[in-house]
């Protein structure tokens, strides 16, 4: 299964690479705490697909397709749950070309194997 999950990142990764070089796009840069140094989790924004936290944390920039965000979750890799919550306003957003998306928040782990993005806000620059 994580042979899987890392094959599926990869056609997303190089989709996105492909897009980045024919069309002016936008970038995502992700500052997010708590997600530990084992690369588990995975943000997924809409037009990008989902991409490691532990990389953006070292400075990975991820190509970003223009266009409004609808939703942000996180995957855990260690047992592929999926989690959800709803945005805030600051991530109800259109990105134009050539313009970063920024996602901050602390990544929480509750006793119940919940996880969830803390004060999770976006910024558009």
């Amino acid at each position: 299964m994580k042979k899987l999950l890392g094959m599926l990142l990869s056609v997303a990764s190089i989709n996105h690479a492909i897009y980045a070089d024919d069309y002016a796009a936008a970038n995502l840069t992700i500052k997010m705490t708590g997600a530990g140094r084992d690369n588990t989790y995975f943000l997924c924004v809409a037009g990008v697909g989902c991409v490691s936290i532990e990389a953006a944390n070292h400075g990975k920039i991820f190509p970003l397709n223009p266009g409004t965000v609808d939703h942000i979750y996180l995957i855990n890799s260690g047992n592929f749950r999926r989690y959800s919550q709803p945005l805030p306003n600051s991530c109800h957003v259109n990105i134009n070309a050539n313009q970063t998306l920024t996602v901050h928040g602390n990544i929480v782990k509750e006793a119940n194997d919940n996880v969830y993005i803390d004060h999770l806000k976006c910024a558009v620059g």
